[in-house]
């Protein structure tokens, strides 16, 4: 299944939110954000990362 772009929590707050245009359409479609473990697409962290199913 697709996914969006993973990001960290605080990548997620700061870029993902703002930016983002598929987590914005996701969040807007009412969709619920999972987690998993994994690296940021934003600051390359390895660390629990935020994403949603497309």
């Amino acid at each position: 299944m697709a996914e969006t772009p993973p990001y960290c929590s605080e990548c997620y707050n700061a870029h993902a939110r703002a930016s983002d245009a598929q987590v914005k359409a996701a969040e807007s479609a009412g969709k619920i954000p999972m987690t998993k473990q994994g690296t940021c697409t934003k600051c390359g962290k390895a660390t629990i990362v935020v994403y949603y199913e497309a």
